[in-house]
């Protein structure tokens, strides 16, 4: 199918479901396997609005092991507009015997068969000055070598065009049906005033954005676990945020953290 049909066939979609099957059909012709659309601007929910095709074993395995919070695509999403591939993300340093938590969520998901993804984040202001941030991670099961070779072809700037007008029309569709209930669009901050954190607790909101728990930043930082869970909650606080994945997405919007 050329590119301007499967453009013009998005652009005439009404549901998601119908949106769905599209991009489906789409990334399956780039040799993918299957899709997640995720909205990563209310990075403190345990479960934002997502939908796609990865199927349920990988969808429980991500939510039961809340890999959401320590995905390190995601974390990189959240910081940029321009796709990357899974094998361009550094991971996390290993501090001692620990595993990070992120090296485990690349050790499951290659366990279900997927070698490497691409990711398509996406962060726009609309005319009402809403704010939205999505993230279109799409799965690669074939060897990586050849998703590495697809991607230095003019063939990524398709694909990068079909996700492109992919996402406008699932914000449109999606945004209409879940504004106020699944809670689509990006929450305003309610900061008020400036934030002062200490250097520890920039620090540690540093570390917890790069994917390490609280055993590691203790390790990394050479101080207690119960310091380092002391500075995360003070920092909460001072950040008006729900959690500490709330506090590192606020903080670093506010130009306080370096991830």
């Amino acid at each position: 199918m050329r590119l301007s049909e499967i453009i013009e066939g998005i652009e005439g979609c009404a549901t998601l479901d119908e949106l769905q099957g599209k991009l489906q059909s789409a990334v399956e012709n780039y040799g993918f396997s299957a899709f997640n659309f995720i909205d990563a601007g209310r990075p403190h929910l345990d479960e934002p609005f997502y939908f796609g095709t990865t199927g349920n074993a990988w969808e429980s395995e991500y939510r039961s092991n809340s890999f959401l919070h320590v995905d390190p695509a995601m974390s990189q999403a959240r910081r940029t507009n321009i796709p990357f591939p899974w094998s361009s993300i550094p991971l996390p340093p290993r501090a001692g015997k620990r595993k990070p938590a992120a090296h485990s969520l690349m050790d499951a998901a290659r366990d279900h068969g997927f070698t490497n993804g691409y990711v398509f984040p996406f962060h726009f202001v609309d005319y009402q000055g809403r704010s939205y941030s999505t993230v279109n991670a799409l799965f690669w099961k074939d060897d990586a070598a050849r998703l590495a070779f697809l991607l230095s072809t003019e063939k990524r700037h398709e694909l990068d065009l079909i996700l492109l007008y992919w996402t406008q029309r699932a914000i449109d569709i999606a945004g209409e049906a879940y504004r106020g209930k699944a809670a689509f669009t990006d929450i305003p901050d309610n900061q008020t005033g400036p934030v002062l954190l200490t250097d520890r607790e920039r620090e540690v909101l540093t570390w917890a954005g790069r994917g390490l728990t609280v055993a590691h930043t203790s390790g990394v930082l050479k101080i207690g676990e119960e310091t380092v869970q002391t500075h995360i909650r003070h920092a909460i606080e001072k950040l008006s945020a729900a959690n500490k994945t709330h506090a590192v997405a606020k903080a670093f919007r506010m130009g306080l953290v370096d991830l």
